[in-house]
């Protein structure tokens, strides 16, 4: 599929719950990379970071993430939170849940939560969470999410033409990114919100939508 027009930052801006400007970039090594680096100094809550490409994206225990030049969402949400043993278990669940929250909103089905935080649709992944914290005297966390958003089947490494899939496979046809992003970011601040104040009902949810037997 041809990669689309690049991502409408003032539409992500006004959809996000934090009043925060959202950054779109055209290439970065990584998100996450760049977000810590504002988090230490001093980045608000809130702080959102686009990528159109990732160069060194990354997911779980530094695995390589595969981040096509606008065909998915690739970005990093910075929150400012105490980090413990008490927010720690929220902290990984409440993106999931945001992200199978928006996909069902966007009329897809069949997908949930393969612990801790991938999510599949039809068995397959469609998108990865990494969740990076930083505790100490101004304690923050950033929560890194690849979500493959117009890719065909051609445009996955062949590694993972077996593995993965997009939304636009799945929905059977191409979806505006920025629409997209807009949603799960306003579920992203839901979620954000209950992992906060009750983050029983995150885990709650987080076992709900699990796909297999790993509950906490």
């Amino acid at each position: 599929m041809r990669p689309e027009p690049l991502l409408d930052a003032a539409a992500l801006t006004a959809a996000s719950p934090w009043g925060v400007p959202a950054e779109v970039v055209a290439e970065i090594t990584s998100t996450n990379d760049e977000m810590l680096r504002r988090g230490e100094a001093g980045a608000p809550e809130g702080t959102l970071l686009f990528a159109e490409s990732q160069t060194a994206g990354r997911g779980q225990f530094q695995r390589p993430w595969s981040s096509a030049a606008r065909l998915g969402l690739w970005f990093s949400l910075l929150l400012r939170l105490q980090i413990n043993d008490t927010t720690i278990p929220s902290l990984s669940a409440f993106a999931a849940v945001a992200l199978v929250n928006t996909l069902q909103k966007l009329g897809i089905s069949n997908c949930g939560i393969k612990a801790p935080n991938d999510v599949l649709i039809g068995g397959r992944k469609v998108a990865g969470i990494l969740v990076e914290t930083r505790p100490g005297r101004n304690p923050f966390a950033v929560i890194g999410i690849g979500l493959n958003v117009n890719h065909a089947a051609q445009d996955f490494p062949e590694k993972l033409k077996e593995s993965a899939t997009s939304l636009a496979m799945a929905a059977g046809a191409p979806l505006e990114r920025t629409i997209v992003a807009s949603a799960l970011i306003t579920e992203l601040g839901k979620s954000a919100d209950q992992m906060r104040y009750s983050p029983k009902a995150i885990l709650t949810a987080w076992n709900r939508l699990l796909l297999d037997s790993k509950k906490i």
